[in-house]
């Protein structure tokens, strides 16, 4: 994209025919995953005058509503390997931009020249690190496809997710935000069975999930509530306070209506502590708390000695009180509700006991790992060392590029991306910037669901698409007037000379062979060396 409104640039490209040898990439030291589908492989030649900065390139990737996949950016590395330096999930109408930066390499003349008064040892270490320099300009782009993984991963028929939208969302949200091993969401039973069984096993085994984690979930909210009371025993919670907590740690509607009844008794509690100890004083109207039932002792605004005793009441209120409450007593069933929650942990663990016994005995038939016997059939594939590429062009250029002004080109990633994210369906569209440590974040979020689908590498991932990008620039010596002018000329020959070089390597083809009947009279004016 060279400028704002975006325009996509323009590339030679070489479809890899399938089946194509395997590839793979690690996500760390003890876990490689395998990867096939498509390859392409794609050239490109930028062109830079005396004075210009070059051109500005970004990679931007967008995904629709309720679509995703995974984007994995780096280099490729030898024998068959993905070097992944950057991994982003794009979903749900994201529109990430990353920018790109051009970095020239001087030319094999160039590089010929300034190694010939060297030794023979200086040159030969010389060749070498030039040769690691054009392997590692490949430039490559892994595009997964995360619902047939999904499929594949879950014994599921091929396309059966695809109008189960709310399946998938909890699907991923179990797979990246809780890290649920895929074990527990598989289909194990009969593989006969219909699709539409298999899709309600699925959802039965997520909703049990869910129920469970709801309830963990709840437990923790419990916690919390219990050991901020402890640490603030003089403070009591208002109904704002509960709000904040249920909001943020999804608590139920029950757990809050008990916290009430609590709060309810131990204001009964209070009230009689205070009659009984402010014997003679006068009572004032209970004053409300924001919504919560409460009643309280209040005494003159210039003393607020009752409502200390209030308080302190509460924290040891007596036994057996004297005097009649300020509030009639709690009813049945507002006591008989404190014991519900009781109720409800009994029926999640008989829940928990009985769920074991209603899966089918059967042991799941997990789906065999990648031998080496499966792609014996890439024998008669066509095999593409994508590293060596560069050094081909290499050669290709010492032989043919009489004026010597492509250069080899690495494909950088520059620091700041851009994404802009939609937080929920009709929520509006938020732009942020990604630094290293938001990369760094995103990076993790997708190999650990890459993890999750590929069984720590035992299933390979067969809905992948890779990209290969072999870059090139052409310099001038002059600016485009001085080119023109005083040079004499024409830089859209030289370019069109430079495009067919690189598509000659690229596409593995002879030059006359890629040119139109009707074009090879002109460009055997000035490039008949490439003709022949």
């Amino acid at each position: 994209e060279k400028s704002d409104p975006a325009e996509p640039i323009h590339t030679i490209s070489r479809y890899v025919a399938e089946p194509a040898p395997p590839m793979t990439f690690q996500l760390n030291a003890a876990c490689t995953v395998t990867f096939t589908g498509e390859r392409y492989l794609h050239g490109y030649i930028s062109h830079q005058f005396e004075g210009d900065s070059g051109a500005s390139l970004s990679l931007t990737a967008r995904a629709r509503q309720f679509s995703c996949f995974m984007l994995l950016v780096g280099k490729i590395g030898p024998n068959r390997t993905f070097l992944p330096k950057h991994a982003l999930i794009i979903k749900d109408k994201d529109d990430l931009r990353i920018p790109l930066t051009l970095e020239s390499l001087p030319t094999a003349r160039e590089f010929r020249d300034a190694i010939e008064s060297l030794s023979a040892e200086q040159q030969r270490f010389a060749s070498a690190y030039r040769a690691m320099q054009l392997e590692g300009s490949v430039f490559g782009l892994l595009v997964l496809q995360i619902k047939p993984a999904l499929e594949a991963l879950l014994n599921l028929p091929h396309d059966s997710l695809t109008k189960e939208i709310a399946l998938t969302q909890k699907l991923l949200s179990l797979f990246i935000d809780f890290q649920i091993p895929s074990d527990l969401l598989s289909y194990d039973g009969d593989p006969a069975a219909s699709t539409a069984d298999k899709l309600a096993k699925v959802k039965e085994h997520a909703n049990a999930l869910n129920e469970m984690l709801a309830a963990a979930q709840q437990s923790e909210v419990r916690g919390a509530a219990q050991r901020d009371a402890y640490q603030h025993p003089n403070q009591r919670h208002t109904q704002e306070s509960w709000e904040e907590t249920r909001t943020a740690f999804g608590c139920c509607d029950s757990f809050q209506q008990e916290q009430e009844q609590r709060l309810v008794l131990s204001d009964l509690r209070s009230a009689a502590t205070c009659k009984k100890s402010m014997s003679g004083m006068t009572l004032g109207k209970p004053a409300s708390r924001s919504g919560v039932r409460a009643a309280g002792c209040a005494s003159s605004s210039s003393n607020s000695t009752p409502a200390m005793a209030c308080r302190s009441g509460a924290l040891h209120p007596p036994s057996t009180p004297r005097s009649a409450p300020a509030h009639p007593p709690p009813t049945p069933q507002s006591v008989s509700s404190l014991g519900a929650k009781q109720q409800q942990q009994q029926q999640q663990q008989q829940r928990r006991q009985q769920q074991p016994q209603q899966q089918p005995q059967q042991q799941p038939q997990r789906q065999p790992a990648a031998a080496d016997d499966d792609f014996d059939i890439a024998d008669d594939a066509i095999e593409v060392d994508y590293t060596k590429i560069p050094t081909q062009l290499d050669a290709c250029l010492l032989k043919l590029d009489t004026d010597a002004a492509l250069r080899p080109t690495t494909v950088n990633v520059g620091e700041s991306w851009t994404k802009r994210a939609q937080k929920a369906l009709l929520a509006p569209p938020i732009d942020e910037r990604l630094g290293a440590p938001e990369q760094r974040r995103e990076k993790d979020k997708a190999f650990d669901l890459i993890d999750a689908l590929s069984r720590s590498g035992t299933l390979p991932l067969s809905f992948a698409s890779l990209h290969v990008l072999v870059a090139a620039t052409h310099c001038f010596d002059c600016s485009l007037m001085d080119t023109v002018i005083v040079s004499n000329v024409n830089p859209i020959e030289k370019l069109e000379r430079s495009s067919l070089l690189l598509a000659t390597t690229i596409k593995d083809q002879k030059a006359d062979g890629l040119l139109r009947e009707e074009q090879r009279e002109r460009v055997a004016i000035y490039s008949a060396a490439l003709l022949q």
